[in-house]
């Protein structure tokens, strides 16, 4: 059996530099300059010039007409629906739980699954406080801090005020699929101030642990 050659710690400088480009876009922004491309990722314009003429002819980038700006091309939504497909049953039965957490506990509810060395928030339903944790889906956070990330880790219910942000904090608990096989985190969050009170953090557990093991349930047939 041959074995599989790990790959290069340092990367390729040339594919670093075409991903920063496709990250320089922002949720809501249609098209981009030269001009902004350059100054968001700190290439020279010609260097971007040949860099955006090859994730051209890939179609992840597009210029609408002939205009000097460009959004965001087709490939991407291909290939991330093809990224999405693995996570179907966890985008199907993932939201109806959220939105009764948000309901029964008014904070923000989220589900965390691992990628890599961090934590990606996969799906998400925003708390009803006027002051809460704001987070997009898709967010990538750090695994080391946090009640998801410590869950994420191999920890079981884990609580964490203070810990990624002095305002913030977190209830997360383990998700399982088939043999027990983590799957992800749930995870309620909102204020350091609101969590921190005995008695409101051992309500939100007991929320949170009951549609923990329910999700498990649904998810392990």
């Amino acid at each position: 059996m041959g074995v599989k050659p790990e790959a290069p710690a340092e990367g390729v400088g040339a594919v670093d530099r075409a991903l920063s480009i496709l990250f320089a876009f922002r949720p809501g922004e249609e098209a981009l300059t030269l001009a902004e491309l350059s100054r968001r990722t700190g290439l020279y314009k010609s260097t971007l010039l040949r860099l955006i003429a090859s994730l051209e002819r890939g179609r992840m980038l597009v210029r609408p007409a002939l205009e000097a700006r460009w959004r965001l091309g087709p490939a991407l939504v291909t290939l991330g629906l093809q990224a999405e497909q693995g996570t179907a049953p966890l985008r199907e039965t993932v939201p109806p739980v959220l939105r009764r957490l948000t309901a029964a506990t008014g904070e923000s509810a989220s589900f965390y699954v691992r990628e890599g060395e961090f934590r990606l928030c996969l799906l998400r339903e925003e708390g009803q406080h006027a002051v809460r944790d704001h987070l997009l889906p898709g967010s990538l956070l750090p695994l080391d801090r946090g009640a998801a990330g410590h869950v994420l880790c191999g920890a079981g219910l884990s609580v964490s005020i203070g810990e990624r942000d002095p305002e913030l904090a977190a209830i997360a608990a383990p998700v399982r699929g088939r043999g027990g096989a983590l799957l992800g985190a749930l995870c309620l969050s909102g204020t350091a101030t609101r969590f921190g009170e005995i008695g409101r953090q051992q309500e939100l557990a007991a929320v949170l642990e009951r549609e923990a093991a329910q999700l498990s349930h649904l998810l392990g047939d």
